[in-house]
């Protein structure tokens, strides 16, 4: 059976002209003979065998091909056998056991590469539309506690008060410790409509607390601008299909609005995760009249560089750029590329250091491949993968300092005039 994968992945590679040395060939054929055995042995009666062994195999192959640093089939086999073996314990943990193998071997690679099964794989494609279903929160494992990073606005859990820094013990009364951040993300998915009962631990809350979360559709606002003075303030909370058209029409409004008299523009991107490359290239694009936006590296080789078109839709106008630490991957690409092309300066905190590339890859059972493809520079500058980019402006949020006072300080270094009492024009 699997010489006949293997006949048909050679064929593929030819047709894509992506050739692979004879001596790679060989170690991926090896490396894949071993695990067929192992899945025979372990995994009886399977009628979705041969499907699931080629699942492997697309994945090792489209790994040996193209993640970002040079890999050693032979290792991560080892982890995928390890991680079939690893039979659920009294009905916990991942049943499937494809998804345990390839859960087991891609986490031995990096924290931003993963395999999704069907249903999250379609849920966050959807995200990338700039909506799903869900409770709305950005989690993260903290020490092995499921911690609530952000809420979304307008979702179920900032409707039932959920807050930043709540752990998260148990869903549906079973309990969240000793899962994946991936298994976690599955029990907290539900239909539309739905309820989940989450048990939360909260700082200066000396009892577990009970709240019922709704799961429902959730509109993500990708853009929000308004005028303020002379001022134009445009915030990017993330960086989906809907990024590049609400800069456009926050760019096309606040000209419309100010015309000559606009001075200058704020840019926040604080709190902004990242998201599609293409969106930050956009939006980079739209205040760059030339130079570099960003360019990715693989194995030492330069993949893909991206330059601006001539175009600033501000006429070069003052830019200052907010950042903190939660600023992160594309949020950090359009802030490095206007920092190192002199075009912004940026106002803050260091931000997160996220700078590696990853592409989705559909798989033939539904699920897909978010794997790291690549290492990322911006503007001509050097990486800011791991180090962040530095502010030029430092601050340090103040206990008790509000959101708007923020803004009111990174504004005041364009040396413009503001106002901040300006309603929200638009969202995106």
């Amino acid at each position: 059976m699997f010489k006949r994968i293997l006949i048909a992945l050679n064929i593929l590679m030819l047709v894509t002209a992506c050739a692979i040395p004879i001596t790679r060939n060989h170690d991926v054929n090896a490396a894949m003979n071993r695990y067929e055995i192992a899945y025979r042995e372990t995994v009886k009666n399977d009628p979705m065998m041969d499907e699931n062994i080629s699942i492997m195999a697309d994945v090792l192959q489209t790994i040996d091909q193209r993640y970002v640093d040079n890999v050693n089939p032979d290792d991560l086999i080892d982890k995928a056998i390890e991680g079939l073996k690893s039979v659920p314990i009294e009905g916990r943990g991942e049943s499937d056991p494809t998804t345990r193998a390839l859960n087991a071997m891609l986490a031995s690679m990096d924290r931003y590469t993963g395999y999704m099964a069907p249903q999250r794989f379609s849920s966050y494609r959807e995200s990338l539309d700039g909506h799903f279903v869900g409770l709305g929160i950005h989690i993260r494992m903290i020490d092995d506690n499921l911690t609530v990073m952000s809420l979304l606005r307008g979702s179920g859990a900032e409707e039932a008060g959920l807050q930043e820094k709540d752990i998260i013990t148990h869903v549906d009364g079973e309990p969240i410790k000793g899962l994946t951040l991936s298994e976690a993300r599955e029990k907290l998915r539900g239909p539309e409509d739905s309820y989940a009962s989450l048990t939360i631990l909260r700082n200066n809350t000396p009892t577990p607390l009970q709240v019922d979360v709704m799961r429902r559709d959730v509109e993500v606002a990708a853009v929000e601008h308004r005028i303020d003075g002379n001022i134009g303030y445009i915030r990017i909370f993330s960086f989906t299909r809907k990024t590049g058209p609400g800069v456009a029409t926050a760019l096309k409004d606040i000209q419309y609005t100010l015309g000559p008299n606009l001075c200058g523009i704020v840019l926040d991107m604080r709190n902004n995760p990242g998201g599609l490359v293409s969106a930050a290239e956009i939006v980079a694009d739209a205040f760059l009249d030339s130079g570099n936006i960003y360019s990715v590296r693989n194995r030492g080789r330069e993949l893909v560089s991206r330059d601006a078109v001539q175009g600033d839709e501000t006429q070069g106008k003052p830019i200052v750029v907010m950042l903190n630490k939660k600023s992160a991957s594309s949020s950090e690409i359009v802030a490095g590329a206007l920092k190192y092309q002199a075009r912004a300066k940026l106002f803050g905190e260091k931000s997160y250091g996220k700078g590696l590339m990853q592409s989705l890859m559909p798989l033939r059972n539904g699920g897909g491949l978010r794997l790291t493809t690549g290492r990322f520079t911006t503007g001509g500058g050097p990486t800011f993968h791991g180090v962040g980019l530095t502010p030029d402006i430092p601050h340090v949020v103040h206990e008790g300092e509000s959101d708007e006072a923020q803004i009111s300080l990174a504004a005041k270094s364009l040396n413009c005039s503001t106002d901040i009492k300006t309603a929200l024009v638009t969202s995106q």
